[in-house]
């Protein structure tokens, strides 16, 4: 590429890095808070508290205030649920100590900032993984504005603090894998051990990195295996330094707390359901399709087909390399080039994760949030698609591939834009058409603090207190956080206690099969007077209880 060229296409990269932060700085607070913020928050305290009574920082410790017992009816407290990463609570939780944050607006607002900017770091890590492996500033911004431009994941940046920080996490830790493939020095695979211990301490599936890197080093036949030996054994030294010294779960009990990490994510109640292609099923009994089904409705086409190419390619190249291996050869023959001996490590690890996602058992429900992480691979081979679509075509044909790109990228902006700030409801064209009002939408509860809005709205002139009540499994009184202190004290949450209440909710998310159990049937003294669409999903609906039976 001409160096004028580079020049033109680094400039056009900087300039929508920094049109990218700029609306995340200026969009955050249109966010709401989600149903699992509160937990995290408290998770944050809660090891706070447990690393500062180890290290004997008493005087410190008397500083945290650990907040328990809010209602709802997710994780009633860390100490029985300790696996989850804390790699992004505990700082939040200094932070908050440190300067004094008491106001839940304030507190909820710096997780999104941060959880955002966490997003928009890894964004960088994403565009030098793809300049890494292609060498072409052109794929790496196209892959780039596929990684930032998923509607879902868009959104989710910007509350979702575990699936998105885990994602992000992931993101460096392949690009420092990719530079420790490139050179396996001492410097790099330091790097390397560092971010796959954060991405473990972040989630146990972190783990499948370290082990994939082991594997792809000693499959390598071109490099002398005593060679490799000596720096592979500081590798693993130093990636279980790390992920003990990131993880204060497995302090104590180490490799018995691991393998509890490992079987914690595949419990859960029996008689929680969760609404699926028009079907309530248990979210210990989905079907083997579950992941595949809600990626394919909620990612651009786009990016889909162009995945579906990239990768199709690489698993038939793969096969047929795998049955031309040639006994006592002095070279591999899994892959020819450093370029695609990373081809091969990406394919090995989304292949790898979605077998073990299909069949281990490990607890999916609420879309695939817990696997968000696997979009890192979708867009690599989408890029992989591009990329061998690129090289076949002529040159006045790439051109109008470009256009096409640019074209549909404008459309997935418009979709952010039009969603916006509730992307985490996106669904594709496929999703829209063939699969309305068949899948929960907000889940995460994020319209909660619009529904509060208007109910303040509707009651402004009135002094007393507005009694709310919830028909569906969703804490709405959380959303209240982001409210300002005065009308925080205007509301009272009354549960599913319906008559007590002046307002009715519902999101329509259940824990419960709805056509055969009527905890959350709508009372019939109570009047629709708002309902929030998106498309064709209803996304919720206001009732206010009428006057008169």
């Amino acid at each position: 590429m001409p160096k004028y060229i580079k020049n033109i296409t680094f400039i056009i990269a900087f300039a929508l890095f920094s049109l990218f932060l700029f609306f995340g700085i200026f969009t955050f607070k249109d966010y709401g808070i989600s149903i699992d913020e509160e937990f995290h928050r408290l998770s944050g305290f809660y090891w706070l508290e447990y690393v500062l009574k180890t290290f004997g920082f008493e005087e410190f410790k008397e500083a945290v205030n650990l907040k328990t017992g809010y209602s709802g009816f997710t994780v009633p407290h860390p100490e029985n649920h300790p696996y989850y990463g804390i790699v992004f609570d505990l700082p939040l939780a200094l932070t908050e100590v440190i300067f004094e944050i008491k106001d839940p607006r304030d507190y909820f607002y710096l997780r999104h900032i941060l959880n955002f900017l966490i997003f928009f770091i890894s964004s960088i890590y994403f565009f030098k993984l793809i300049l890494n492996r292609f060498k072409n500033y052109d794929l790496a911004l196209i892959g780039t504005l596929f990684y930032v431009l998923s509607p879902r994941i868009y959104g989710h940046s910007f509350f979702n603090n575990k699936d998105i920080i885990f994602l992000s996490i992931c993101s460096i830790a392949l690009y420092y894998c990719f530079v420790a493939i490139d050179k396996s020095n001492y410097k790099n695979l330091i790097i390397f051990a560092f971010f796959s211990a954060l991405s473990t301490a972040s989630r146990i599936l972190g783990i499948f990195f370290p082990i994939s890197f082991i594997m792809l080093i000693l499959l390598d036949s071109n490099q002398k295996k005593i060679e490799v030996i000596k720096p592979l054994v500081i590798f693993v030294i130093l990636y279980c330094l790390f992920t003990f010294l990131l993880w204060p779960a497995i302090w104590e009990d180490t490799l018995n707390n691991l393998v509890l990490a490992f079987k914690y994510f595949s419990d859960a109640p029996l008689g929680i359901k969760t609404f699926f292609n028009g079907e309530y099923l248990s979210v210990k009994f989905l079907p083997m399709h579950y992941t595949l089904t809600w990626i394919i409705i909620t990612t651009p086409v786009l990016y889909l087909i162009l995945f579906l190419f990239g990768y199709t390619t690489k698993f038939k190249r793969t096969l047929l390399k795998f049955f031309k291996i040639e006994k006592n050869s002095n070279r591999n023959d899994l892959w020819s080039s450093i370029s695609e001996k990373k081809d091969f490590f990406v394919f090995f690890n989304l292949t790898g994760f979605l077998f073990y996602l299909t069949f281990s058992g490990v607890l999916l429900y609420t879309g695939w949030r817990q696997t968000f992480f696997l979009n890192i691979f979708i867009i690599y081979f989408a890029v992989y698609g591009s990329y061998l679509i690129l090289i076949k075509i002529k040159k006045d044909k790439k051109k109008f591939f470009y256009l096409l790109i640019s074209t549909y990228l404008f459309f997935i902006i418009y979709q952010i834009s039009y969603y916006h700030p509730y992307q985490n409801t996106y669904f594709n064209t496929i999703g829209n058409k063939i699969f309305s009002n068949k899948f929960e939408a907000d889940y995460w509860g994020l319209t909660g603090k619009k529904a509060l809005d208007e109910i303040i709205k509707k009651e402004e002139k009135s002094k007393k207190n507005i009694k709310i009540s919830v028909a569906a499994w969703y804490p709405l009184e959380r959303s209240s956080a982001l409210l300002s202190k005065n009308d925080r004290e205007k509301l009272l949450f009354v549960g599913q206690n319906y008559q007590e209440s002046d307002y009715l909710f519902t999101n329509f998310i259940s824990e419960v099969d709805k056509n055969f159990n009527n905890k959350y049937d709508i009372p019939s003294n109570f009047k629709k007077i708002e309902s929030f669409e998106l498309h064709s999903y209803n996304i919720y609906e206001i009732y206010k209880k009428s006057e008169f039976k």
